[in-house]
């Protein structure tokens, strides 16, 4: 076909995929240079488009499952007018949408039975060069599609809006700006499992104090728990002194908190990869998930404890978690003053 006018990106669903597909998705914009291209994400994910690509503009789909859902998001990308919609998610579901809403090329991976609602349909097995590493699944795609394989470079640039949110939260934590700041993320949305013990981060957060630095907490609501059990196993003096921003910012108030920190602590989750994506020096305990498949992409250390058992990709552990356990607060601290 001809170079498109207008472009849509389905993104993936995860904040974490979302990063990830970064290259890949800045990559179609770099194959046509002239064309308008939109990024449909769930509307909580939209924030981070332009943050991770400044050139792209947010599609916020309302709505995460379901029919009226896909209703909703083919009604918004119909509403776009555009003549090329590239599928970076796996399900039929979006590829449903995307017909529904009439976009006359369709593009992705034929997966989830969808291969009928698609006009180009590729087998995972014909994308040239595919690796384990999810961004590498996106890029090959951007390949297999005739387009330049985009190298796996982030280029994400923090706004001064997202900054100045997250320089007002810190300073009325305490935060004088100088001090060494750690960053803690101990939740983790797709599971338990993921999660490093409260009780190990609650230690490595005491020594990081004891050496003079600040300590905050990330998370969304449903990271309350996590960040509770992080403070209970704090000591009371030093308690206090922990910046607890659970729950308390926006998704771009977060990304300005994480670009920040001189260190960020976080499980295998989104916070992780916006972090390390930010260019903030990044340490992570892996345990069920696979370490080669989503490592962020920009600086880290990820910290492993092999064990029969991983990676299960369970969200529960029905055993006793040894894979998390077994990695003590002396590496983690350790990771941290050395990266």
């Amino acid at each position: 076909m001809n170079a498109p006018a207008r472009v849509v990106v389905r993104g993936p669903n995860w904040l974490g995929d979302l990063v990830m597909a970064a290259p890949a998705i800045r990559g179609i914009g770099d194959a046509w240079p002239d064309a308008i291209v939109h990024v449909a994400v769930p509307a909580a994910f939209a924030p981070m488009v332009p943050v991770l690509d400044p050139r792209a503009t947010a599609v916020a789909l309302e709505g995460r499952t379901g029919v009226r859902a896909v209703r909703r998001h083919a009604e918004q990308i119909r509403a776009g007018g555009y003549d090329l919609g590239v599928l970076f998610t796996n399900s039929f579901a979006s590829a449903l949408a995307m017909r529904q809403a009439g976009v006359p090329e369709r593009w992705g991976y034929r997966r989830d039975a969808r291969g009928l609602m698609l006009t180009r349909a590729i087998r995972v097995a014909d994308a040239p060069r595919a690796s384990r590493h999810h961004a590498d699944y996106y890029a090959a795609l951007v390949e297999a599609l005739g387009l330049p394989r985009p190298p796996l470079e982030l280029q994400a640039l923090l706004p001064k809006a997202a900054r100045d949110a997250a320089l007002t939260l810190l300073g009325d934590g305490g935060w004088d700006g100088r001090q060494p700041l750690l960053v803690c993320a101990p939740g983790a949305a797709y599971g338990t499992a993921k999660q490093w013990p409260p009780r190990h981060v609650a230690a490595v957060a005491a020594a990081w104090m004891a050496d003079g630095g600040l300590v905050a907490l990330v998370g969304a609501g449903a990271d309350r728990a996590a960040s509770d059990a992080v403070l209970a196993g704090v000591t009371p003096p030093a308690r206090a002194a922990v910046l607890d921003l659970t729950g308390r910012t926006s998704l771009l108030a977060l990304a300005g908190v994480l670009g920040l920190a001189t260190r960020v602590l976080a499980n295998d989750s989104g916070a992780m990869h916006v972090a390390a994506a930010l260019g903030t020096p990044v340490v992570s305990v892996f345990g069920p998930t696979r370490e080669w498949a989503t490592a962020p992409l920009g600086p880290h250390r990820i910290l492993t404890h092999e064990v029969w058992c991983r990676p299960c990709m369970l969200r529960e552990c029905p055993l006793d978690h040894r894979c998390m356990t077994a990695v003590g607060p002396e590496r983690v601290i350790a990771a941290l003053r050395e990266s």
